[in-house]
């Protein structure tokens, strides 16, 4: 079901194209939070928590915006103690602001991650958290377990804290959070023959990339970004004639 070696082949491209091609798959932050900081950690997030991959730069645009102007809805204990019982109003901030394309669920998982951080880690407790995991094994098992993290959001949550360097740990991500992007490019350049998988599929799926980036030395962070990149940046856009995989691809608009 799996073809490693078009895999490999999809990787050599990709590396070679992200190379000339500074596309970035990371997230803008306020310039004026510290980095590694409690806040960074916080503000990471609340920023994952709504990036469902598309539109993402224009997303993460507004969402520093929304800090300039409304910095006080990145902190969970003020949340708490303002917007509880008065979500219309976190609501209009969030519809003003932050677009996101569904609104009411956006404040909804607002509200219920600023509960979870301000019940479970206040103050700098958060930040303590996350330096204690030992393994990248820990830290996945942590942001899978908090309600309101999805495969896409959750694991670009897990990347964006694993390549900050808060966690101390040197074992590299041992698997990817394959989404429907991710699928659907596997299954148009021939790395599986069906777009339907199962669970155990996508964790097999995401390791036959992560072998392949290992082959062609590339980084799991890094086939994370690439696959990323190519979903977002170009198969939504259709922009196939400047794809580097547009040689293997069944798509070929």
């Amino acid at each position: 079901m799996f073809d490693k070696e078009k895999a490999n082949l999809c990787v050599s491209k990709m590396k070679d194209y992200f190379a000339d091609n500074k596309q970035s798959a990371n997230v803008e932050i306020p310039i004026d939070i510290a980095p590694e900081s409690n806040e960074y950690i916080i503000y990471l997030f609340y920023s994952c928590l709504l990036d469902y991959g598309m539109r993402s730069k224009i997303y993460h645009t507004n969402l520093i915006d929304t800090y300039k102007k409304d910095k006080n809805i990145f902190n969970p204990k003020y949340v708490v103690e303002n917007y509880i019982g008065k979500e219309e109003k976190l609501l209009d901030i969030i519809k003003g602001n932050i677009h996101p394309r569904y609104p009411n669920i956006a404040c909804k998982k607002w509200i219920e991650l600023s509960k979870f951080l301000d019940t479970n880690y206040p103050q700098n407790k958060l930040k303590e958290k996350i330096v204690s995991f030992q393994s990248y094994k820990e830290l996945y098992c942590f942001i899978t377990s908090i309600k309101g993290y999805g495969q896409k959001t959750g694991g670009l949550l897990l990347r964006l804290i694993f390549e900050s360097g808060i966690c101390k740990f040197q074992n590299d991500i041992k698997d990817i959070p394959i989404d429907r992007h991710d699928v659907e490019i596997s299954y148009l350049n021939g790395i599986i023959n069906k777009e339907k998988l199962n669970n155990n599929e996508l964790k097999e799926l995401g390791r036959v990339w992560i072998e392949a980036a290992i082959t062609n030395h590339v980084s799991a962070c890094d086939i994370d970004k690439y696959l990323w990149s190519i979903g977002n940046q170009l198969c939504a856009k259709k922009d196939c004639l400047i794809c580097p995989l547009t040689d293997y691809c069944k798509r070929k608009i």
